[in-house]
């Protein structure tokens, strides 16, 4: 009976001792993020000034086909 009990003194001290570590480091962590995240939302995303429009185009490609792939089957749905 001494033997569950100092067993389950020590289980329960284990989990105490790494709640309050992990509380620890995560209260750390989470308060890095949330500066990084700060900083980056103060900056701004477009460079461009608001109601300026950009349109990019890309250059259209050919299709190119090998000649040696093969002959084309022509596709058909049947119902």
């Amino acid at each position: 009976m001494l033997i569950l009990l100092r067993f389950l003194l020590i289980v329960f001290l284990v989990v105490f001792l790494l709640a309050f570590v992990s509380r620890l480091f995560l209260r750390s962590f989470f308060k890095r993020m949330e500066k990084k995240f700060n900083a980056s939302a103060g900056q701004p995303r477009n460079p461009r000034p608001e109601g300026e429009v950009y349109v990019s185009k890309s250059p259209k490609t050919d299709k190119k086909v090998d000649q040696n792939v093969g002959d084309y089957v022509d596709y058909e749905e049947v119902d």
